[in-house]
């Protein structure tokens, strides 16, 4: 055990040496050295297990002296010799960091041997707890709490010196699947060797930390360009994305990535990190595996969709969400073939919302599901009435989200909805988007199965914007094909659109499917399509979407055979 023994006096130092010799402590070495200077020169040069330290020293004295010895080591041992023995004194050395405080000329060798042992087991215990606080036990790189002391450290040093700090947000993409799939072992294991390659991949001097589950941060001090933060993030991506080889298996897991720079998006570190998470959620809205950097618009965006997710879940308690219905026209006979529902919103505080700016909320929150069944009980409200009035119902159609498809019991509960108001599964054709059922082909051709056995009509809305191949659609046990309103729009103005609606007509008409044409608004996209074969169509010709009241005129007019096609537009835009 090599002590350093700081102390100008002989009389001090030699009654030291004496009480430990008298020890027989053939372990210890004593090196005395009578200035801080020589001490601070001492410690940079050799180990020393402990430091015996005067508070009077000719070039030092009180805390000037500790925070000397700490400045060059402060893992090491302190124990401080005072010729007074003040315990307030005592207690604010303590605090300081020291580890022990002995009076001089007092006590035994073995006194001051145990004190010295007692004070290198005590700073082992203080270097583990401050370990411990401050660095992720599973990782070993820094972790929330250090990430933010050193944030903090480093906005004050650019703040002085007028340079910048660049912080980066890390997220395990779909990280959970691993956990769910091969254990928590593994995703520790996936962890530790994610953190090993982000700690390899920036420069010597650079924060990585873990901030807990499966988020990273890194912070950059001294990069001014934002390319050249663009290159790391890129190589970062690149890096995560390589291949592991984990519990017997070769994994790939990528990550997204927020970025934010000091001073520009934030002087306030908090405000930074939450800045950077914000840009992180961006990258992966943006599709996964790729980074953003945090504008204040990201901010405004953020706050603005979480005020109307607020707003939609309030609006789902008390009631303000209500349905307007659009008529299909069959124009080879004159007659309203079916109806589809939407769903409509005025707000108290908002006034009428445009659903185009509340169903994606709803769709990314989760409240669509509650919505989805919702709306649908509704329309079996309204049909129940309608029949109740004497009136034949037309078949309705009701939207359904991909959110709310993709819940394992979607089909059991339209069927408890269906027998609970006692509605002929006929009348309710659902709509399923062209992508939806074209993400996850199997899943979407048993549970179109399911709702078929039921009795339901089902339709492909906007049909013709996706990616369907026709090996696929013969799969599926589809009704109808509704061709997207901006096709239509297109009618006499782009002979591809056209081309698109001739195509779309062909294909079902091979299928035996029925076409539906959404968003006609004039004579002559109506003529075009009941020329090329598109009986059924839907749009602004025929009337705005409408309350349930005022499409009772409209069936009651189905019970006595039905209109001529100019009387069908008069009176759906007298009621629209």
């Amino acid at each position: 055990m090599k002590l350093l023994l700081v102390e100008d006096n002989p009389a001090d130092a030699e009654f030291l040496a004496a009480s430990l010799r008298r020890q027989r402590a053939g372990d210890v070495e004593l090196v005395n050295v009578p200035t801080l200077a020589l001490a601070t020169e001492k410690l940079g040069l050799d180990p020393f297990d402990v430091v015996l330290l005067d508070l009077h020293l000719p070039d030092g004295s009180g805390l000037q002296c500790l925070d000397a010895i700490q400045a060059v080591n402060n893992e090491i041992p302190i124990v401080v010799l005072s010729g007074q023995d003040d315990e307030e004194f005592a207690v604010s050395i303590l605090n300081k960091g020291a580890q022990d405080y002995l009076v001089k000329w007092e006590g035994q060798g073995r006194t001051i041997l145990r004190s010295i042992r007692y004070a290198i087991e005590r700073k082992k215990s203080d270097l583990h707890l401050n370990y411990l606080a401050q660095y992720d036990p599973l990782t070993g790189i820094p972790n929330r709490q250090f990430f933010n002391d050193q944030l903090t450290r480093a906005t004050a040093r650019a703040r002085r010196d007028g340079r910048k700090v660049t912080l980066l947000f890390l997220d395990l993409d779909a990280f959970k699947v691993v956990n769910d799939t091969l254990g928590h072992d593994a995703g520790d294991r996936l962890l530790k060797e994610v953190a090993d390659r982000i700690r390899r991949s920036v420069r010597t001097g650079d924060i990585v930390a873990r901030l807990g589950g499966d988020e990273f941060a890194v912070m950059l001090e001294g990069l001014s360009s934002p390319r050249d933060v663009e290159a790391l993030a890129s190589s970062l991506l690149e890096v995560i994305a390589q291949p592991y080889h984990i519990a017997d298996r070769q994994l790939t897991i990528t990550t997204s990535i927020g970025i934010t720079m000091y001073p520009n998006d934030n002087s306030d570190t908090q405000m930074l990190l939450k800045n950077a998470d914000i840009a992180m959620y961006q990258a992966k809205e943006y599709g996964r595996n790729n980074f953003k950097f945090f504008h204040e618009q990201m901010h405004a965006d953020l706050m603005q969709y979480h005020e109307l997710e607020r707003d939609i879940r309030e609006a789902l308690h008390l009631g303000q969400f209500h349905l307007a219905y659009q008529p299909k026209v069959n124009i080879r006979i004159n007659q309203l073939q079916g109806l589809e529902a939407l769903l409509r919103w005025n707000s108290p505080s908002r006034g009428s919302v445009s659903p185009a700016d509340f169903i994606p909320v709803a769709e990314e929150s989760g409240h669509i599901i509650p919505l989805g069944y919702w709306v649908l009980n509704e329309v079996c409200l309204t049909i129940k009435s309608w029949q109740d009035k004497g009136l034949t119902p037309v078949p309705v159609s009701v939207n359904v989200s991909a959110r709310q498809f993709q819940q394992p019991d979607f089909h059991k509960r339209v069927a408890e909805v269906l027998r609970r108001h006692g509605i002929d599964p006929g009348l309710i054709e659902i709509e399923l988007t062209e992508g939806l059922v074209m993400e996850d082909t199997e899943s979407a051709q048993r549970e179109l199965a399911q709702l078929k056995k039921i009795g339901l009509r089902i339709s492909i809305d906007d049909f013709g914007t996706g990616y369907s191949c026709l090996s696929y659609l013969q799969r599926f046990p589809i009704d109808v094909l509704k061709i997207d309103r901006s096709f239509v729009q297109e009618i006499g103005g782009s002979r591809d659109g056209e081309s698109i609606i001739d195509a779309i007509i062909s294909l079902a008409r091979s299928l035996r499917l029925e076409t539906v044409a959404e968003g006609v608004e004039t004579a002559a996209q109506l003529h075009y399509l009941l020329d090329h074969g598109c009986h059924v169509v839907q749009g602004f010709l025929f009337g705005r979407p409408m309350e349930m009241q005022l499409i009772e005129p409209l069936l009651a007019a189905l019970e006595q055979g039905g209109m001529d096609s100019t009387a069908v537009v008069r009176a759906l835009k007298g009621f629209g």
